[in-house]
């Protein structure tokens, strides 16, 4: 292998949980640093993206999907410097600076170093910040197969998003209107003018309206809510239309797709380079903004602090943590 000398032996600091349950599970502990396969690379972490994915783990609400062994590392999103290339890796070499959006393991990227495959991981834009970075792999990856890939959104088209302030909801809407669809989305007032800026063509205040009233003949309905807010949606795609959603069905999401003749899917965002890479290449070309809500040191009270801000359901952009 490439890069600087690391035993197996060697610890470092991560922010683990032992057993399912609430934020005060999260610990800080001295683990190994993780060793790489062939087609991995070691990076170096710089910055950590907090996502809903990361506490709903936290929470067991994955074990049935996931039955990992404690302790559990949380985090699939990160962005850092390569410290160790695996031998038939091409591409990247010890000391870029990358984006990294890894597979579903115990050993994620909570910590001072994060082992993933070269094909998880794209190069990191100069004029992207760490910070920025660790935000755009998941969420951006995460609404572009919502949106291109499972709901085949074409130019001219309408799309609703639903919660276009949440950190994919605001990568959807870039994508969206980048791609020259018409873009709709739910969000309340004192947000409504920040949509508009990354190109929302209309805003409902959720706390005013019910969209479920007010539109019809939608496209695509790009849905980050579930519930309530998922069974409404049937109602506004047109005949033949899409309903994407990224979280829990309900019970009655089949039988209302056939009732309204909507094509529903829930589906599970996985790592791609190829659409990583597009990702930094239009923040590089001044496409698409990465909006960080908060930025704290990595201390497991800070950790602490964002899943419980993340499950409030009311961050505007990412949630991002530091290693100094």
């Amino acid at each position: 292998m490439r890069g600087e000398k690391m035993t197996n032996t060697e610890k470092m600091d991560a922010i683990v949980i032992n057993a399912y349950g609430d934020e005060n599970q999260l610990t800080e502990q001295q683990i190994d640093i993780p060793s790489i396969k062939n087609n991995d690379l070691l990076v170096k972490v710089q910055s950590i993206g907090v996502n809903p994915i990361d506490w709903k783990t936290r929470m067991g609400l994955r074990q049935s999907r996931y039955p990992f062994d404690f302790p559990i590392v949380l985090g699939q999103e990160m962005a850092g410097t390569v410290v160790k290339v695996g031998k038939e890796v091409s591409g990247f070499k010890v000391n870029d600076e990358v984006i990294g959006y890894g597979t579903p393991s115990n050993r994620g990227t909570y910590a001072q170093y994060y082992a993933i495959n070269a094909d998880q991981t794209a190069h990191k834009p100069e004029n992207l910040s760490f910070e920025e970075a660790a935000g755009l792999g998941l969420a951006g990856t995460t609404a572009w197969e919502a949106i291109f890939d499972a709901g085949q959104l074409k130019a001219d088209q309408t799309v609703l998003i639903l919660a276009g302030s949440g950190g994919v909801g605001l990568m959807a809407i870039q994508l969206a209107k980048n791609a020259g669809a018409h873009v709709v989305t739910t969000t309340s007032s004192k947000n409504a003018d920040y949509v508009k800026s990354l190109g929302a063509d209309e805003v409902i205040d959720y706390n005013k309206d019910d969209f479920s009233t007010r539109l019809s003949n939608i496209d695509l309905v790009f849905d980050t809510l579930g519930g309530d807010n998922q069974k409404a949606a049937f109602k506004v795609v047109k005949p033949g239309g899409r309903l994407i959603s990224i979280v829990e069905t309900t019970d009655q999401a089949k039988a209302l797709g056939n009732q309204y003749g909507v094509y529903f899917d829930k589906i599970n965002a996985h790592p791609d380079k190829k659409i990583m890479a597009k990702l930094a290449d239009m923040f590089g070309s001044g496409k698409l903004v990465v909006r960080v809500a908060e930025n704290l040191p990595f201390t497991v009270e800070n950790v602490r602090k964002m899943h419980l801000e993340s499950e409030s359901g009311h961050v505007v952009g990412k949630l991002v943590l530091n290693i100094n």
